[in-house]
């Protein structure tokens, strides 16, 4: 799957889960989802931190 495939299918899930939620709860599943993505890049991070040292976190 290229990125053009990716980005295609992400929005369609959105779209797809963004119709069947009032404003509120997409709102407030933006705000989960957004922390959850920002909670897995930092411990993918640090778990590189772990394995590599300093070195391997300037591939992000």
């Amino acid at each position: 799957m290229d990125a053009y495939d990716w980005s295609t299918g992400v929005y369609a899930a959105a779209v797809a889960i963004a119709k069947c939620m009032t404003t509120e709860e997409l709102s407030r599943t933006a705000i989960l989802l957004t922390q959850l993505g920002t909670t897995l890049g930092t411990l993918a991070a640090l778990r590189q931190l772990e394995e590599g040292g300093a070195e391997s976190i300037t591939e992000f």
